[in-house]
């Protein structure tokens, strides 16, 4: 039952502000040790409240966040093995099949999401795979728009990690303009350019197909 999920409907407070109505996030960070800094304590509450952990990395980089859970004190091979965290990498999600396509991530991400049940889920992603890879960012950027129908029906928490030295300054603009919450200089804030996906859509000649 859901009441017996610890910290159920409990307000997500992450990097000093609160995830309650917007729960996508687009977080600009400077390396892994500032991107470790503002997860740490999200991820710690999340732990201790019972959601589950879910990552997606880049395959050289696996185990990783297994390392930082142990870092933090917690028991890395117990939460793994009871399913409160998994760690999936770029190569089967963002580029299953060899190459990113928009629609399949899509549907990945609504069975991953939507379909799950309790507990809440908090999803890290990093994004570092779209670097230099210019012939993905608009499929990226709408992906980005079309995603927020599907964190409309969830309560999970999806955080998109962006090393910001790493894309280009339009590429971050239209980032910008897909997600409703920002991190920036470690500070969590409802983002005033975000579009909604349908307008964002729209303006792109694109079809917002939900």
């Amino acid at each position: 039952m859901a009441a017996d999920i610890p910290g159920e409907g409990e307000p997500v407070t992450f990097a000093g502000g609160v995830l309650d109505r917007y729960r996508h996030v687009c977080a600009f960070v400077n390396g892994s040790s500032e991107e470790d800094a503002v997860l740490d304590a999200f991820i710690s509450q999340g732990i201790d409240r019972g959601d589950r952990l879910l990552y997606v990395v880049d395959p050289a980089e696996s185990a990783r966040p297994v390392n930082r859970l142990r870092h933090l004190g917690y028991d890395a091979a117990m939460l793994l093995e009871h399913h409160r965290c998994e760690v999936r990498t770029w190569t089967d999600t963002y580029l299953r099949g060899g190459s990113f396509d928009q629609a399949e991530m899509v549907d990945l991400l609504d069975r991953m999401l939507v379909e799950a049940r309790t507990p809440r889920i908090r999803m890290m992603c990093d994004m570092g795979w779209a670097v230099d890879s210019s012939q993905v960012a608009e499929q990226l950027i709408e992906f980005e728009a079309r995603a927020n129908f599907i964190h409309a029906r969830h309560e999970h928490v999806v955080i998109c990690s962006y090393d910001a030295a790493q894309f280009d300054g339009s590429f971050i603009i239209d980032i910008l303009r897909t997600h409703p919450m920002v991190l920036i200089g470690g500070m969590l804030q409802e983002n005033p350019f975000f579009v909604p996906p349908s307008e964002f859509l729209e303006e792109r000649g694109v079809r917002a197909d939900r």
